[in-house]
Order: structure tokens, then C-alpha cells, then sequence
């Protein structure tokens, strides 16, 4: 790997955690700064299969798909009393490993995968949440920065064990 790619893979690696960070800390406004206005942010259905046969989530159906309109929908939602899966909002902590930069073409995009693990707790619940699974992200470069245009992730679990998706990964 070239010390150029090495420095992207880091800087990338930085700006994954301080996504977790604006994330966990409920900084909505702030992460939405992050991306790019032609965002698609979704996560597949897991499915099933047979034997090694692959990919083992569904490329039609998705537990959320959305574009950079509806996330800010969803965003302003939680700012309101109407949010109810979020009052009091989750407590969460985004663990991000394997960052590993796919496709590099400086100063304009880029192609990173990742893992997340989210743990989330609710309210006085004593039950937790832990949700992992595999990013496939892009970037776009925009006035100087890095925005992501496309997360896709891959959830782990067949089945998800939690109340709800009112979080983001």
C-alpha cells in the first residue's frame, strides 16, 4: 500500500470515528453535516440461504432506503415530542473497526468498508441492544471535505433483536 493510500485509509478511519462520536453524543445536526446531497442510505434485508451461495441479503428489499430528503425527515422527527421510540432518546456506543479503503481517487471519491458494532440501552431497561454488521460506504469530495454519498449496511442478524431502527448507523 502506497503512503498515499495509507494516509487516506487514516484519514478515513477519522472521519468514521468522528461520525460514532456526533452520533452517540446526539448530535443529529452535526452528522447530518456530514453527508452529501445525493445521500442513499439503506440496509438490506438479511436472508437465509443455502450453503455458501452469496450475497445472503436481499438487493430489493430494505429495512430502511433512504435518500438525503427523507433521513432529514427522519432527523427532525426525533427534535419532536411525536418521537416516541426515542424519548428518552437510547443510549448508544458505536465501536468501528476494520476500516479499509476499497477505491481512492484523491480529492474526489472514494469507496470504504467498516465494521460497527452498536450497543444501545434504553431508559431503566436492564435489556441491551447489539447491532453489527458491515458498512459499505462512499464518499464524494465537496468544498474540502469528505461527504458520504451512499451507506449500505449489513446487518449481522437474520432477525433483529430490538424494539425498533430509530437510530442511525
Amino acid at each position: 500500500m502506497s503512503l498515499e493510500k495509507m494516509l487516506a485509509n487514516y484519514e478515513f478511519e477519522q472521519w468514521l470515528y468522528r461520525e460514532a462520536q456526533l452520533l452517540d453524543d446526539i448530535d443529529f445536526d452535526g452528522w447530518f453535516g456530514l453527508m452529501h446531497k445525493s445521500l442513499v442510505y439503506q440496509m438490506p434485508v438479511r436472508v437465509n440461504k443455502e450453503g455458501t451461495e452469496r450475497p445472503d441479503y436481499s438487493e430489493e428489499m430494505f429495512s430502511f432506503n433512504d435518500d438525503i430528503d427523507l433521513l432529514k425527515i427522519r432527523l427532525d422527527r426525533l427534535k419532536t415530542d411525536y418521537a416516541w421510540a426515542e424519548i428518552p432518546p437510547s443510549r448508544t456506543r458505536r465501536y468501528v473497526s476494520n476500516v479499509k479503503l476499497v477505491n481512492y481517487v484523491p480529492d474526489e471519491k472514494a469507496s470504504v468498508n467498516s465494521y460497527l458494532l452498536i450497543y444501545r440501552s434504553r431508559s431503566t431497561d436492564i435489556h441491551h441492544d447489539l447491532i453489527s454488521g458491515e458498512r459499505r460506504d462512499e464518499f464524494l469530495y465537496e468544498d474540502g471535505v469528505w461527504k458520504l454519498s451512499k451507506r449500505s449496511f449489513i446487518v449481522d442478524q437474520t432477525t433483529i433483536n430490538t424494539r425498533n431502527l430509530a437510530i442511525f448507523v
